[in-house]
């Protein structure tokens, strides 16, 4: 199945909440496509759940459901474009209602990431988000972290190797975004860098087109759910603010729109810092799934151009603009999933999942798990007389020393008849499992994913000493 995040807003840009499934429209390669699941997502309706004794929720105040990651891009700023982002990130940070979900990276003079305010991590060097707005400290936070890495010298970097860098950092934050489930954005502040290198400026005396090379990254950022929203900061009165090209010709607008189209950002390089951040947490709060299965033709490992268009007047569509058809190994999107939920602090919450522990009679160190899984949240699709979920469960336990214990991955495939399914839908999908803990366990998550929406939900129980001792 292709599984597509689709934001829609209006000519204000403020989102559009009411569409329905027939007012979309799918296109994968010139060919429209049945829709086979739609959803509406928005986590400002979501609700924490009133949870009975020893019952713990992943729909509460402590898990991340999206992240907002800002990029203050060094290396590809100009000297003079560089202090007047500075001025608009204290600025307009400064101002945010809320920080939660929202960090600052810096992208450093000689290609390296370096925090100002870090990711969540599994060890919790950063505080969980609603601790504190940490954006009213954002000019000593980020004054201190300009003055530490533009303390080194300047490296001499040629054009060829800052693109180089520059993609390898973007994976590199891919790769690390991915530890968080859910959708997130990262807004982009470069000037950009070129979409293609001339025989002067290529290392091997001949033009040099990175678009096939942007093309395949950007299923780096489907795979980990990241969109990107570039702002260019080009100074008023230079050559590039008049047609977007570097100094040798090359567009780097076109660059900037391409990764933001492939990855379903917004390829507008003309906002400003505090409209790029506000619009970007508003996409990730509320959008539409959309799901389509393509013929079993379509596999064939090629890029695939997608357009993703709505009937209804006025609204404009934000989705990417297309897909690598890759050939996967079975479960590979499932152990994906279960090792980014894994290696984070923080529980998804993409499956609303309710969930219990209770001493066991039948021996010692035995615990019986029961879990209730929202199916408000599991894609249940019609074929014939049933609807069918497929869902994926793994129990991991932590050790004191932090030390993870890894059972092997469930699987739960639904076969329900209508009123199999309404009952679901009204009382939850149920599930249970008994569990042998080691005397050092100190805590049991269990992962849930949904390997048609790719959605995923996890909830952690703490273990007490009485729990093990029966």
């Amino acid at each position: 199945m292709v599984d597509l995040n689709v934001v829609a807003v209006d000519n204000h840009g403020q989102a559009v909440t009411d569409l329905t499934r027939d007012e979309f429209r799918v296109i994968d390669s010139g060919k429209p496509q049945i829709i086979t699941f739609f959803r509406h997502r928005d986590s400002g309706l979501e609700h924490t759940p009133q949870l009975e004794p020893n019952e713990f929720s992943n729909r509460g105040g402590n898990n991340v459901p999206r992240a907002t990651l800002i990029l203050f891009d060094l290396l590809n700023e100009r000297f003079g474009t560089r202090g007047m982002t500075a001025d608009q990130l204290v600025h307009d940070l400064g101002s945010m209602e809320t920080a939660d979900f929202v960090y600052l990276y810096l992208l450093t003079l000689d290609g390296r990431l370096f925090p100002v305010h870090s990711l969540p991590s599994a060890e919790g060097e950063t505080s969980p988000p609603g601790t504190g707005p940490w954006t009213r400290q954002i000019k000593p936070l980020l004054d201190e972290a300009l003055r530490t890495v533009l303390q080194a010298r300047p490296v001499d970097i040629d054009e060829a190797v800052r693109v180089q860098l520059t993609l390898r950092a973007l994976d590199a934050i891919a790769a690390e975004l991915s530890r968080v489930p859910g959708h997130k954005s990262i807004v982009w502040l470069t000037d950009g860098i070129p979409i293609e290198l001339g025989p002067r400026r290529s290392d091997i005396g001949d033009w040099v087109d990175f678009t096939p090379l942007l093309r395949q990254m950007s299923e780096a950022f489907d795979r980990s759910s990241v969109a990107i929203y570039p702002v260019r900061q080009v100074m008023l009165g230079s050559p590039e603010n008049v047609d977007g090209r570097n100094r040798d010709g090359m567009s780097s607008i076109a660059t900037l729109d391409e990764l933001a189209g492939m990855t379903g950002g917004r390829p507008d390089a003309g906002k400003d810092v505090g409209a790029a951040v506000r619009q970007a947490v508003v996409d990730m709060r509320t959008s539409y799934q959309i799901g389509y299965y393509p013929p079993e033709k379509n596999w064939d490992d090629k890029f695939h151009k997608l357009r993703v268009t709505c009937t209804r007047k006025g609204v404009r569509i934000q989705a990417k603009t297309g897909y690598y058809a890759w050939h996967e190994k079975p479960g590979a999107r499932t152990e994906q999933a279960i090792n980014s939920a894994i290696s984070t602090r923080f529980d998804a919450a993409e499956i609303g999942l309710r969930a219990s522990l209770s001493p066991n009679p039948n021996g010692r160190r035995q615990l019986r798990l029961d879990v209730h899984i929202d199916a408000h949240d599991v894609i249940l699709t019609h074929e014939g007389d049933l609807y069918k979920g497929h869902l994926r469960l793994t129990i991991v336990g932590y050790t004191v020393g932090q030390q993870v214990q890894r059972g092997p991955v469930t699987p739960l495939d639904l076969n329900y008849s209508v009123e199999d399914r309404d009952r679901a839908v009204q009382q939850d999908i149920g599930f249970g499992q008994d569990l042998t803990l080691t005397e050092d366990m100190k805590a049991v998550r269990l992962i849930v994913f949904d390997r048609v929406s790719n959605a995923i939900g996890s909830v952690t129980m703490p273990v007490q000493a009485g729990d093990k001792r029966n």
